[in-house]
């Protein structure tokens, strides 16, 4: 992933339970940008700013109920990054 480019847009709608898993093969720390598209518009506005510590990823449960179109990922350094969405 090249610094500041976004990932390809995850369907996000239709699930009550979400969760997110950020991971990446950085030596260090990666902040990373999620951005959701609420109305599938193509209107995009940050759901949050992460910094991902190295070897660890973070994880991330959507409030329950939590409902927008599209998610997307951008980090702000280079990496190769990993967005994993589990839905039930």
């Amino acid at each position: 992933m090249a610094a500041d480019a976004p990932s390809e847009p995850y369907l996000l709608t239709g699930y009550d339970h979400k969760a997110l898993t950020l991971s990446h093969t950085s030596p260090s720390t990666v902040r990373m940008r999620v951005e959701v598209d609420l109305t599938g518009t193509g209107q995009w506005v940050t759901y949050g700013i992460y910094d991902v510590p190295s070897a660890k990823g973070l994880d991330h449960s959507f409030p329950e109920g939590y409902q927008a179109y599209w998610l997307r990922v951008i980090a702000e350094s280079p990496t190769t990054a990993t967005a994993w969405l589990t839905y039930r």
